[in-house]
């Protein structure tokens, strides 16, 4: 499958359905943000859920998890942490400075953020 299908099928299975977030749909999203035919589809995708605090604990769990270490998923989800909405991030401060500890640039929020 080349990525101008794959946008097909990512537009065709979105990762928030029925008011919950599909973590496997979740981690292709993720995944094929990094990707110049998908990213600016999935950056308007995840821009309509900025204030939504179950998508970023997700983002945090894959950012943390050690499962996803080396992926792409990791460095998405890095870079939608810093999209969110500023208030809802205050509650997740603990999380937020863990995760800027982070030495590898790319996995670090802080490093994202205006």
């Amino acid at each position: 499958m080349n990525y101008k299908e794959h946008l097909i099928y990512l537009k065709e299975n979105p990762p928030f359905n029925n008011n919950k977030w599909d973590r496997e749909m979740l981690y292709e999203y993720l995944v094929y943000s990094c990707i110049k035919d998908t990213k600016e589809y999935i950056n308007k995708y995840f821009s309509r859920y900025t204030n939504d605090e179950n998508l970023l604990k997700m983002l945090f769990d894959f950012l943390l998890d050690d499962d996803y270490d080396g992926s792409d998923s990791q460095m998405s989800a890095a870079y939608y942490i810093a999209r969110m909405n500023k208030a809802l991030l205050e509650k997740y401060s603990d999380l937020l400075s863990e995760t800027g500890k982070n030495p590898v640039d790319a996995r670090n929020p802080l490093k994202y953020m205006d």
